[in-house]
């Protein structure tokens, strides 16, 4: 599986501690038909420490409304925790 880092965005917590977002598009291809599938990872950092990750590696066949997700989950400083609740969201759309 691809990982193509699409965001990085630095938040502020309720605490007033200093996060990472990394926002990756996955990319997967079918043995069956080499075409590929696309997904959404998001991890988060304090001080250069993984404390939080999550992924949906596989959500959709078009790369360009997965990335459409990934900017709106960016926009919106979606975390790790929040990603499975959202893309359930944007699945029943």
């Amino acid at each position: 599986m691809e990982r193509i880092l699409t965001f990085c965005k630095k938040i502020i917590d309720e605490t007033g501690q200093e996060h990472l977002l990394y926002y990756w598009l996955l990319k997967k291809k079918t043995k069956e038909t080499e075409d590929a599938i696309y997904g959404i990872e998001i991890t988060k950092y304090k001080q250069e420490q993984l404390i939080e990750k999550e992924q949906i590696a596989s959500l959709s066949t078009s790369e360009s409304r997965v990335i459409e997700l990934i900017q709106k989950m960016a926009r919106g400083n979606v975390t790790p925790m929040t990603l499975l609740p959202l893309a359930d969201d944007f699945l029943s759309a």
